[in-house]
């Protein structure tokens, strides 16, 4: 098993301190619950069921396993990392708008896990599941700073469904090249601006997924990383696939999985600095150079029919993902995460009407066989 040696920087401990509360925080609550109706309205008139405000395309739906590994440093071994053990998990990759779209729109794809199996003082409105759910995104930063960006940011989502397809095309080239654009200033990579043109979408096996918004790692607070590290999808890294069909991405995972093995790492970057890494601003990109990634954790994924109807049944339609499914040793930290928490409960109270299948915490991944 991987032995981490010692990390070589100081966590800082956390301190109720650091969460502020916005005065307008609340009022924006009001606000966001009118606008994510509206989301489901839309996505439920496009879905064959009632579905998610966002987050609503499912490409692969994956059973795995954690691996935690042994002997992690006190600053790492926290909370279900505490000890090494091997854990069943789900994954879902699935693109973030909440209208159902053409895979050659280019938009930020996600990824959430749900781990099973894990122990520990929950956190409330989970308190009967034995779940800890990680959200992720390929990107390191979230686009919305505060409550009131985020909300700006829903509500636009919640007019563009009844916009031109095509228009809403063109938006998401605009959109995914300015991102990179930005990025590679940043990091001083200019070469980047030349690729701008090239708007095809790669293969999303290899890209690396940030948790971009904090959680408590125990004592300490931290951002995660989910990483491919198996050579086969390295090879998969910044690759196009062939959008002509609908569901490009859904067919590139599914025919990665009918004869291939696929790993990644889970890691964790500590909070060693509080203006530098701020818990509730979360478009500021915690520097590696002042607290790395480490690894904590390697997760497998075996051949396997990685979507179907009957899959989609079980996860799209029986599970909700959410940050605040788990313990109180990972809960989620700063005014996003606040935010989500209502998003995802009031997603789930539209979801279970009275024709829904009933959303419920899984206890094994035997219904996905």
């Amino acid at each position: 098993m991987q032995q981490t040696a010692d990390i070589g920087i100081s966590p800082l401990n956390y301190q109720p301190a650091y969460e502020v509360l916005a005065e307008s925080e609340t009022k924006s609550r009001e606000n966001l619950q009118y606008t994510l109706r509206k989301i489901s309205e839309i996505t439920a008139a496009h879905a064959n069921y009632s579905a998610r405000s966002v987050h609503v395309k499912s490409h692969g739906l994956i059973s795995a396993e954690m691996e935690i590994y042994d002997k992690l440093p006190a600053p790492l071994a926290q909370g279900m990392f505490a000890k090494a053990q091997t854990l069943p998990l789900v994954m879902r990759f699935s693109t973030v708008p909440g209208d159902i779209l053409h895979d050659k729109t280019c938009t930020p794809r996600s990824l959430a896990i749900k781990v099973l199996g894990v122990n520990g003082d929950r956190l409330p409105g989970s308190e009967e599941a034995i779940t800890q759910d990680f959200l992720l995104v390929n990107g390191a930063s979230f686009l919305s700073s505060s409550v009131q960006v985020f909300l700006s940011n829903l509500k636009h989502i919640a007019t563009t469904p009844d916009t031109s397809t095509e228009f809403r095309h063109f938006l998401s080239q605009i959109f995914r090249s300015t991102a990179k654009l930005v990025e590679s200033l940043k990091h001083g990579q200019q070469t980047l601006i030349r690729n701008l043109h090239q708007s095809q979408e790669t293969n999303i096996l290899g890209e690396t997924y940030f948790s971009q918004d904090p959680i408590l790692y125990g004592n300490y607070m931290a951002k995660m990383a989910f990483v491919p590290v198996a050579p086969d999808l390295l090879t998969l890294t910044n690759k196009p696939i062939d959008t002509l069909a609908s569901d490009g991405l859904r067919k590139s995972i599914v025919d990665y999985f009918i004869a291939h093995t696929a790993v990644w790492e889970l890691r964790a970057q500590l909070c060693t600095d509080i203006k530098q890494m701020p818990i509730e601003d979360s478009t500021v990109i915690w520097s590696e150079d002042v607290s790395p990634y480490i690894p904590i954790a390697r997760i497998t994924a075996k051949p396997q029919i990685a979507w179907s109807p009957y899959r989609s049944h079980v996860v799209d339609e029986c599970m909700m993902f959410s940050p605040w499914h788990g313990i109180q040793s990972h809960r989620p930290l700063g005014s996003v995460m606040r935010l989500r928490k209502m998003s995802y409960e009031m997603s789930k109270n539209l979801s279970v009407a009275p024709t829904s299948t009933q959303i419920c915490e899984p206890t094994s991944l035997d219904d996905l066989c």
